[in-house]
């Protein structure tokens, strides 16, 4: 039966094979996945490692940027929000 890995999992995996104390097959014994599957995710950790603090940076920017926009949603629910209490002031008035 073939065994699925969350991402934590094969990260970890990766990093194992990597400090290269153990063999893929000693790994890949404890772990329950394949020796190659453990050097394919070492590779792609390899490959892909410079893209962890890249990631940080621009996700930041991201989260700032939408922290923004919501801050202008607010801004303007709460005009909204006066501005039809106002209307229904002067449409209450309006009908007496």
């Amino acid at each position: 039966m073939k065994k699925s890995f969350t991402i934590k999992e094969k990260a970890t995996i990766a990093l194992r094979a990597l400090t290269q104390t153990e063999s893929p097959t000693v790994i890949a014994s404890a772990t329950g996945a394949h020796p190659v599957q453990i050097g394919m995710w070492r590779k792609t950790l390899t490959d892909n490692a410079h893209l962890v603090f890249e990631r940080t940076r621009n996700e930041s920017e991201t989260i700032r940027t939408l922290e923004t926009k919501i801050d202008e949603l607010h801004r303007i629910i709460g005009k909204r929000a006066e501005e039809i209490s106002w209307l229904e002031k002067k449409s209450s008035l309006s009908r007496l």
